[in-house]
Parts: structure tokens; sequence; C-alpha cells
């Protein structure tokens, strides 16, 4: 009984193998991981992007006029909140020499529906040369709008996020 349970054993392998060889293997080609990779969907290549934009600036006022000024070097990210239970993170990007951020989202965002109701994008630090602080209590948070689609990229925009320049932190 136990060389049957083996010879059984043996004969399921061997087929295991066959099929195994079968699906990997069309017309006498054995695929390359590379080419498994790209018709799974996964690789290098970049099926998709989602790029969020924007610009961060400080407004400020005198008795006799407004003005407003970029902020460069300043932290800011995007949270959508995705309904699932784990938590949300946010996804950082900083400010260039006119104010101005672009954030790639992680492809795993990509499929998100309604990303223009689902993702805010907020500052989360400023350089105090600037003087315009943000905290908490500051409704500084912006929704995206979709700017344009094309068959893989999709832009959103956030506008101008504008802070208030304090004369003080408190």
């Amino acid at each position: 009984m136990r060389s049957f349970f083996f010879i059984l054993r043996c004969c399921f392998l061997l087929f295991s193998f066959f099929l195994f060889d079968l699906a990997f293997a069309a017309g006498g080609k054995i695929w390359s991981r590379t080419e498994m990779v790209e018709m799974a969907g996964y690789g290098e290549q970049k099926l998709s992007s989602v790029i969020i934009t924007g610009s961060l600036l400080c407004d400020t006022s005198s008795p006799h006029h407004f003005h407003s000024i970029a902020i460069p070097g300043a932290t800011v990210a995007i949270k959508c909140h995705t309904g699932f239970k784990r938590r949300s993170r946010w996804i950082k990007a900083v400010t260039d020499d006119l104010g101005e951020f672009e954030i790639d989202l992680p492809s795993q965002l990509h499929a998100v529906e309604d990303l223009e109701n689902t993702c805010v994008v907020k500052p989360i630090h400023v350089p105090e040369l600037y003087g315009c602080y943000h905290n908490s209590r500051n409704n500084t948070h912006k929704r995206i709008k979709l700017f344009s689609s094309t068959n893989s990229i999709r832009v959103y925009k956030t506008g101008k996020i504008r802070l208030q320049r304090h004369s003080s932190k408190s």
C-alpha cells in the first residue's frame, strides 16, 4: 500500500511539472521573466500616471497694497481616503523656486474612484523665513480638480494654496 501512494505521488508530481511547463511555453517558446512581468502589467514601464500640481503662496498685505510671494522649500502633501480600513498615508513633495509643486501619485491610488472628492492637498511645513504659518486650526487644505486626461496620464490641479502672513506665531 505504501508503494502505491509513492507511485501516485510521483505521477502527480510529473503531471504537475508537465502542466507547469505547458503554462509557460507556447509554441516551443519559454517566456523570460521580463516578458512575463510585462504581460502581467508590472515592471519598469508605468502603465499610467496621475500627477497633482499646484503652487503655494504667502499673502502679505500692508495699508497700501496686497502682495503674494511664492514659498520655495515648503513641504506639501496629498492624502487620499480610499475607504479601506488601513490608514491612508501622506505623499509629500517640496515646492520649487517658484513655489510650485508636482506630486506623482503611487500606482495603487490610480484606480481610486472620484479622486476629486477623495484627496486633499495641504502644506505641512513652511520655512519660517516667510512668516506664513499654518496649523491644524487653519483650513489650508485644497481639493484637486481634473485638468487634463490623455490615454495614460491624468493631471489634477489644486490651483494656488494661499497662506496668510502673520506678524507672530500666536
